[in-house]
């Protein structure tokens, strides 16, 4: 944009004359005038500084002050980094009330009744897989190949290609992935998944959900959600750093929506005084009911007793 020129045409009379006022005025506010984010306009400088770092490394021009065109020409400190614009999170609560009205939901040339249905499993495969939009509609049949785990247990394994062409691999347990087929397959292992159903239709879907809960969500909350109570249960920040396939957890902080409940705080935690002899004094039933009242509680009691292999399902 500053030259008018393709990367591949730019000479050495180009970066030699480059100052930070062309960059700024040709580049970065031409950009911001157009509705582009800082963060975003950031990502393009860096993105050029790694050409200019290219240059450098091979020597393809001499006589340039590299240090000054990194460090102080192609880089606007002014430029903010935290005005991208995160999704809000879906509740499990909320979770399940838009798989409901996905499923009541009237839909156009529905010849077998089903679209609610797979509507409704689509958003609830995206949850549970943190897979974005776009790459789950580019899922096909032949992207999944069956493992054993080392707990002898057969899963699906899905390897997709998501945002940055980042390869994205996913297990699911073959139960579930037998209900995706069941609803989904039709004799075509280069079938997409999901090619009977609409990315764009989806989107409405939340905008109708959206207004109906009178709370702003879109088909990327699910993927919030999922890591937040992922978060919750687990309170392994690595989990779902991976679960998310972020390069660094600072981005994965972004997702992960704070629950304001003061009990849960690191204060409230330590300067508690609990005596936990009393929870012998409880009964199986009240046991029972309060370890099903939380979904962390109850994720976590499970795996304890699977990995103490007192579940062997």
């Amino acid at each position: 944009m500053v030259f008018q020129k393709e990367p591949e045409t730019i000479e050495q009379y180009d970066l030699f004359h480059l100052r930070f006022s062309d960059v700024l005025n040709k580049f970065v506010t031409s950009l911001k005038q157009a509705g582009v984010k800082d963060a975003t306009i950031k990502g393009h400088l860096i993105a050029v500084r790694s050409y200019i770092k290219m240059i450098n490394r091979e020597k393809i021009f001499r006589d340039i002050d590299y240090t000054n065109l990194l460090n102080y020409v192609l880089t606007d400190k002014s430029l903010k980094t935290n005005d991208v614009k995160h999704h809000e999170a879906i509740s499990k609560e909320e979770l399940e009330e838009l798989k409901k009205f996905l499923r009541e939901k009237r839909y156009k040339n529905d010849i077998d009744n089903n679209f609610g249905k797979k509507y409704a499993l689509l958003v609830d495969f995206m949850y549970k897989t943190g897979i974005r939009v776009n790459a789950s509609f580019h899922i096909k049949w032949i992207d999944f190949q069956f493992v054993v785990g080392n707990n002898s247990e057969r899963y699906a394994r899905l390897d997709v290609i998501d945002k940055g062409q980042k390869l994205n691999t996913k297990y699911l347990r073959r139960e579930y992935y037998d209900m995706l087929s069941n609803l989904f397959y039709r004799d075509n292992d280069n079938d997409f998944v999901f090619d009977e159903l609409s990315q764009n239709a989806l989107r409405e879907y939340f905008k109708e959900f959206s207004q109906k809960i009178n709370h702003h969500l879109t088909p990327h909350s699910l993927r919030a959600g999922a890591a937040t109570s992922l978060y919750y249960q687990t309170k392994d920040i690595l989990m779902v750093k991976d679960f998310l396939d972020h390069e660094n957890i600072a981005t994965t902080e972004k997702y992960i929506h704070s629950q304001k409940d003061p009990s849960s705080t690191g204060t409230a935690i330590l300067t508690a005084d609990y005596d936990y002899s009393d929870i012998d004094k409880l009964s199986k039933e009240q046991l029972l009911m309060l370890i099903h009242s939380r979904p962390e509680m109850e994720s976590s009691i499970y795996m304890t007793a699977r990995q103490s292999k007192l579940i062997t399902r």
